[in-house]
């Protein structure tokens, strides 16, 4: 005890040396830290000052003005190692020939300049530290001086190592002083309510107090020891110093120590503490004491006769009415029946323990919240924890469903006798993160006044695997989030709909059982559905995606992916729609494609988009006959604007062009941005040049009124380059350079007016693009003649008549067959071409001189048509209106276009079935009549020589009964090489000329015997 007060003597001296020691250093950490900053700022002022007046020194030396002066400001507040906030050169005489500063840029509306300057200085004065320096000459010459302000520790040119070292010695001094002032702290917290121990000895009434004291122990030992005599209890009782005061009989016998021999002695020499072997342990007891806390334990006491015995002790603190410590009081009790007891207990409960781990069903105690308290084996390996790790979790951790996903659900929701119905099925969640299904029984109990839970786990995994399949997938497919359709193959009515798509869909299942696909589906019609459906009965495809919308019961759709099958192994046969609602999916995509073709800033289209729209107007044009004009348009001086108020003026400035643009020009038309101030323009359908000039004019006269910006009125102008496509025939790239050089060629002529590029264009190629634009005229006006030309054999009789055709054209007059049709193909019109012919050849046929005869007439059509119902429609169509035999016309095909005609599955036999008969026009190889399309005639054209040279050995090849006819005979040598070489008939202006329909009927007159 006296060495515990010399202790708290000196925790006292400690803590306030450490107390002033802490202050100390605080100092010296304040004084190093203020030290080195003031360094550091000095060295960055001379490196700055040193820096600027290298970089003036020759420009003030030359007189040089504020234009000169200017860059090189600019190029040292740009320098990052300077740290520049704010930057001022004067003259000899003190006047600022220029300035720069980071708010140099800020202007105030309607603020003067001399307040705005007062404001900018107050601020660099915020944010910087100043200094100046005067700038002299070699001469020693005052040249001007430099006033700058930088930004304390942003300038990077100087790193001095005497100010790291004052930093690290101040840091280092800061942190000893923390914790020096912590241990102070912490030391006079314990130590306030302490009082120390010369204080108790310099107390005149000690030594009276502690004789009674003595005198006290005594007294309560006789006292208190008689009481706990009678409860099996010993007691010993100490002073503070712990010498043995009082033992009452317990003790003694616990001890093998009489009262009378204990008495005077420590506690330490008659309380033998020993370990399992026996051998003596520090005292516990003794250590408690020394430390002044409460000790209770079961230990092995050995006793004076060598005896050890199991006894519980505690030890308590004896206080006196002023708090000070005046003893201890130990009491003893004989533990070995109490462990025998324990024992037996134990015994039984490893029996039980041993039971419940050969269940084969997991077994968990918890309390009311679920938190495990035990475990049986079972359950271990149900879980793949072992016992110890079981305890603590809880059942949501092993279990999480459903007690994790669905809100509100707890342990004691499923006792028995709570719910309905059978057992809830819960899913186990393995250490290994498997899963697996169980079935769960929770009972109550109640054990010593605590109320908890036994849980009782079955893993049915095996059970469920035993189910049938088709149960178990209907329950997954019910629970999916995707729309799940089973329907009829045959009614097409639903059989089966989950509980997603009635949740979608907000249908009572009773409605759905009398719908089908198409009642739901908004844009879906009967047709394509049926053409799906048919396709997967077919075989073709096992599974078909398509794209529709569902619509709700209150009228609202919403866009899904469908994903169809068809189950030939259910009996009946079914089909299954998986549906997923894409409308999430499709919102981003829309948001990507708008990022991806849209710009920023205008929402115009960008050159993506710009490329996209020009290339269909160029495939529109070709078909046109008007022209596509394409507008390159520049803001003028807008750099200016962009300097001078800055870039977020400049982009109000762009975003306001661009509308103006877009509302002058039509809807149909195209206004995009390709960077910066350029903006493109494409008008399509524009009649001439004229059109896309008046267009220009009145995008120049838009930009002459002002933009009206947020406090701020503009005028700016544009400069438009202007090209005309066909008429210039270049590709996108091509047509964008072309305006672009007509631009800068408007600009190159003042600015604010438009100049059309000049592309000069051979005269055939004019003609080509002409005729491919008037052409749609031509049809409209029937500008077109028919022209017939009579195949005789030789012997002068009449097989049949070829058909064609020739345009009036204004300018260019006669326009031959085989260029107005390459034009309406150009155009997209040689399907109506072909059906005036047949039309004009129906009414020839019909009239009342040729239909005695019953000429055939042979007609060139493409062999596409035949793939086309329409065709089929009109042909016979025209053969009724006009009475007209089927074997009086003939289809002339070309290779290319017969080989496409085979694969047509009906039309061709539909016009067979008619009587219309088939010819091979063009051909390289010797034709045969065989395949789908039956071939009468083979069409030869004369006006090639080698065709001619090579029509006797062509012919012998020819087998069959196709009947060969050469046309384009324009020489009687001609003739007679082709009649020489077999041929059946021969056509030509040689042979009996090209005639119109009513010179045609004159010729056949002409003819008829007498």
């Amino acid at each position: 005890m006296r060495l515990q007060g010399r202790q708290a003597d000196l925790r006292y001296w400690a803590t306030g040396l450490a107390g002033v020691c802490a202050l100390l250093l605080a100092m010296q950490a304040l004084l190093c830290l203020w030290q080195a900053r003031a360094l550091q700022l000095n060295l960055d002022h001379l490196y700055v000052s040193a820096a600027a007046e290298h970089s003036l020194a020759d420009a003030l030396a030359q007189d040089s003005g504020e234009r000169s002066l200017r860059p090189l400001l600019d190029s040292l507040m740009q320098r990052g190692d300077l740290g520049l906030r704010f930057l001022a050169v004067r003259d000899a005489e003190g006047v600022v020939l220029t300035r720069a500063g980071i708010f140099e840029s800020w202007q105030l509306p309607r603020l003067p300049q001399s307040l705005m300057r007062q404001m900018r200085d107050r601020l660099y004065q915020i944010v910087g530290s100043g200094g100046s320096r005067r700038i002299v000459s070699a001469q020693n010459r005052l040249l001007g001086s430099v006033e700058y302000r930088i930004a304390p520790g942003e300038v990077q040119g100087v790193r001095v190592e005497a100010v790291a070292a004052l930093r690290l010695a101040g840091w280092m001094s800061a942190g000893v002083m923390m914790v020096l002032g912590v241990m102070a702290l912490i030391g006079w917290q314990r130590l306030r309510k302490q009082q120390p121990q010369w204080a108790g000895r310099a107390n005149p009434q000690r030594r009276e107090e502690e004789e009674s004291r003595s005198i006290e122990l005594e007294q309560l030992g006789g006292r208190g020891g008689a009481l706990m005599q009678t409860l099996d209890y010993g007691l010993i009782v100490t002073d503070r110093e712990t010498q043995v005061r009082y033992c009452n009989g317990i003790a003694e016998r616990l001890t093998g120590w009489p009262s009378a021999d204990a008495a005077g002695r420590l506690l330490s020499s008659i309380l033998h503490v020993v370990e399992e072997g026996g051998a003596v342990r520090d005292g516990p007891v003794e250590a408690a004491m020394k430390q002044g806390r409460k000790f209770s334990a079961l230990v092995k006491l050995r006793g004076r006769n060598g005896e050890s015995r199991p006894v519980d002790v505690t030890v308590s603190l004896l206080r006196g009415t002023r708090g000070h410590t005046d003893g201890w009081a130990i009491a003893l009790r004989d533990a070995s029946v109490k462990l025998r007891e324990i024992e037996g207990l134990r015994r039984e409960a490893r029996l039980s323990q041993a039971v419940v781990d050969h269940l084969e069903e997991g077994l968990l105690t918890t309390d009311t919240a679920g938190v495990v308290r035990s475990a049986n084996a079972r359950a271990e390996r149900m879980f793949g924890y072992s016992r110890d790790q079981l305890v603590g979790f809880t059942v949501t951790k092993l279990m999480p469903v459903p007690f994790l996903n669905v809100p509100g659900v707890r342990i004691t929701d499923y006792v028995v006798g709570r719910s309905s119905g059978k057992l809830p099925k819960v899913v186990g969640w393995r250490r290994d993160a498997t899963t697996f299904p169980a079935e769960l029984w929770v009972q109550s109990m109640r054990v010593d006044e605590a109320d908890g839970l036994v849980v009782i786990v079955r893993d049915i995994s095996e059970r469920l695997r035993g189910e049938n399949l088709a149960t178990r997938l209907g329950r997954l497919l019910d629970s999916a989030v995707e729309e799940v359709y089973i329907f009829d193959a045959q009614t097409l009515r639903f059989l089966e709909v989950n509980r997603g798509a009635r949740n979608n869909l907000e249908y009572p299942a009773e409605a759905l059982a009398r719908m089908t696909p198409l009642d739901i589906s908004d844009d879906l019609s009967e047709e394509t559905f049926n053409g799906y459906i048919e396709r997967l009965r077919d075989g073709d495809r096992d599974h078909l995606i398509y794209r529709c919308r569902h619509k709700r019961a209150n009228g609202e759709s919403y866009p899904v992916e469908v994903r169809l099958n068809f189950s030939r192994e259910e009996e009946p046969p079914v089909f299954m729609a998986i549906a997923v609602d894409i409308s999430d999916r499709l919102a981003a995509e829309e948001r990507l494609n708008q990022l991806a073709h849209y710009d920023a800033l205008t929402g115009l289209p960008n050159r993506i988009t710009l490329y996209d729209r020009l290339q269909q107007a160029m495939l529109a044009a070709q078909r046109d006959p008007r022209v596509l004009g394409v507008f390159f348009l520049d803001l003028d001086r807008f750099k200016a604007i962009n300097d001078e108020h800055g870039h977020e003026m400049g982009d109000q400035v762009l975003k306001t062009a661009a509308e103006r643009m877009q509302s002058t020009v039509r809807p149909t038309d195209t206004v995009a941005r390709l960077a910066g101030d350029e903006f493109v323009i494409i008008a399509p359908g524009l009649r001439s040049a004229d059109d896309a000039r008046f267009l220009a004019q009145k995008l120049l006269a838009r930009f002459d009124q002002p933009l009206d910006l947020p406090g701020l009125s503009l005028t700016t102008r544009a400069s438009i380059g202007i090209t005309l496509y066909p008429l210039d025939d270049s590709d996108i790239e091509g047509l964008l350079r072309h305006a672009d050089s007509a631009m800068y060629d408007a600009k190159q002529a003042g600015r604010g007016c438009f100049r059309m590029f000049n592309s000069e264009i051979d005269p055939q190629r004019r003609r080509r693009l002409e005729l491919e634009r008037e052409i749609h005229v031509a049809v409209a006006l029937n500008q077109f003649d028919l022209l017939l030309s009579p195949a005789l054999a030789a012997d002068g009789q009449v097989l049949a008549v070829l058909s064609g055709l020739h345009w009036n054209h204004p300018r260019y007059g006669d326009v031959g067959h085989d260029e107005v049709m390459q034009a309406a193909g150009r155009a997209g019109l040689v399907a109506d071409l072909e059906l005036w012919q047949i039309c004009q050849v129906c009414e020839v046929l019909n009239a009342p001189n040729l239909r005695p005869l019953s000429l055939p007439c042979v007609v060139a059509v493409s062999g596409w048509q035949l793939r086309d119902p329409e065709f089929s429609r009109h042909v016979i169509d025209l053969l009724q209106r006009y009475s007209i035999s089927g074997e009086r016309l003939i289809l002339a095909l070309s290779p290319d276009g017969l080989a496409e005609a085979q694969t047509a599955p009906a039309d061709p036999r539909a016009l067979i079935a008619r009587g219309i008969r088939f010819a091979l026009r063009d051909f390289n190889a010797v034709p045969e009549a065989k395949g789908q399309i039956p071939l009468t005639f083979a069409l030869v054209n004369a006006a090639d020589p080698e065709v001619l040279e090579s029509l006797s050995h062509r012919r012998a090849e020819s087998t069959g009964a196709v009947r060969w006819i050469t046309y384009g005979i324009a020489s009687e040598s001609a003739k007679r090489r082709a009649y020489a070489a077999g041929i059946d008939a021969c056509s030509g202006s040689a042979v009996a000329g090209v005639r119109g329909a009513s010179a045609l009927e004159a010729w056949l007159e002409t003819r008829k015997p007498d």
